[in-house]
């Protein structure tokens, strides 16, 4: 097959199995809530939440810097290696956390078994980056999709079968480890160089990746902050119907980032040839179709929200309607943090990139209380929409001083 043919099977596969697998975890949400009710839901809900900032633990960041190493500074049984420190370490922490939190034993069983599952792609994140060094991302998109597909099957048959969300987790968690060890490592093992024993430790890997892995944990964390205090103020079977709404809105991001991940290449060399004019344009450019998604989503969501909620979940989630508006805009503004992330990356700003993170997660600690204790799902709506605006206010104050020296006219080289 030659490179032509071989980067558009790359694009096609690996988009479609991406979205295929994007689209599974919020169709879990959409089938628990049909087949088992709002306090199922609510379980799910809480599992999922927790398992978002672990699993970017587990992750470390690390996938843009291990596919971009063809020095190699690193040995292929290194990363490896780092990445069974993180996921037990993930693992490790997940179990804590969840005996630390006054959870009951049913919720702290289901985050286990949901997270044990996610930590399935922490593994097999490092043996995607052989793959994708070798220029494989078809074989990944695959893996995505087959998974996807395998864990909404499994899952629709065991509630529907059973009515037992434990039982079917574990299927379903025993379903994506046995794909992982079955086709994934293997294909990944033929493309990996584990001959090479030279390059740096797990120790130097670990350290030098360190302030990708805190940015990534950051960034997952500011929304779950919010939900975690949602679940635990209003209770889980409120902070299910809560999910219910805000997931499906998630769409808009999906669709949001994809648009946008072409682009980066263009304002990465835009900022190395110091064209600050364009640069600039295609910043303004960004906003305003972001704009144009929040109007349309919000128009969307006016006309046609209560009929489609109604028709995913039934007649019960109405009275959640109210969520609806402040969610569209969270998703904007969530989408914004994560284009600015990318950004301050091409920029090499990894101070403001912390920053504006730790700027995020500090308020949604300090509004997520006072406001869902005033206003209930409601606040945490709208506790997230602050948290985020902060977190993009900062970050992109962040960028704007960096343009102002990158792109002035008497900088010398």
């Amino acid at each position: 097959m030659n490179n032509a043919s071989q980067l558009r099977r790359n694009v096609i596969l690996n988009t479609a199995g991406n979205l295929v697998f994007f689209a599974s975890q919020y169709l879990l949400i959409i089938l628990v809530m049909r087949l088992s009710g709002a306090y199922a839901n609510g379980l799910l809900s809480t599992a999922m939440n927790l398992a978002n900032p672990i699993l970017s633990f587990a992750c470390y960041g690390m996938r843009s810097f291990q596919v971009s190493d063809f020095t190699p500074q690193y040995s292929d049984r290194t990363y490896l290696h780092s990445r069974y420190v993180t996921v037990l370490a993930a693992g490790l922490g997940c179990c804590g956390f969840a005996m630390a939190v006054s959870y009951t034993a049913e919720q702290r069983i289901v985050i286990l078994l949901y997270t044990l599952c996610r930590l399935s792609e922490g593994l097999v994140d490092v043996w995607h980056g052989y793959l994708q060094k070798a220029e494989r991302m078809d074989l990944v998109g695959i893996s995505f999709g087959v998974r996807g597909l395998a864990s909404i099957v499994s899952f629709a048959a065991g509630l529907a079968l059973t009515q037992n969300l434990v039982f079917t987790l574990a299927v379903m968690c025993l379903l994506n480890w046995l794909y992982v060890f079955a086709v994934d490592i293997p294909f990944g093992r033929k493309n990996a160089d584990f001959a090479f024993v030279g390059g740096g430790t797990v120790a130097a890997l670990l350290l030098e990746c360190l302030p990708l892995a805190v940015y990534s944990f950051l960034n997952s964390s500011v929304g779950s902050v919010v939900k975690h205090f949602c679940e635990r103020l209003c209770g889980t079977e409120a902070f299910g119907n809560f999910n219910s709404i805000f997931a499906p809105v998630q769409i808009l991001q999906v669709g949001a980032a994809y648009i946008f991940v072409p682009f980066i290449t263009l304002f990465a060399h835009w900022w190395a040839d110091r064209e600050g004019k364009k640069f600039m344009r295609g910043l303004l450019i960004t906003f305003a179709a972001l704009g144009v998604l929040w109007l349309c989503g919000s128009v969307g969501a006016a006309l046609l929200g209560p009929w489609a909620f109604s028709l995913l979940y039934g007649q019960k989630i109405l009275p959640y309607m109210t969520l609806l508006q402040p969610l569209v805009a969270a998703t904007i503004i969530t989408t914004l943090v994560l284009i600015l992330c990318h950004l301050l990356t091409v920029a090499r700003e990894m101070k403001g990139l912390i920053l504006g993170n730790l700027a995020g997660i500090a308020a949604s600690f300090v509004l997520a209380g006072p406001m869902i204790g005033a206003f209930g799902t409601t606040g945490a709506a709208w506790a997230t929409v602050l948290s985020r605006l902060v977190q993009a206010a900062l970050m992109l104050a962040f960028l704007l001083r960096r343009c102002r020296g990158q792109f002035a006219p008497n900088r010398a080289d």
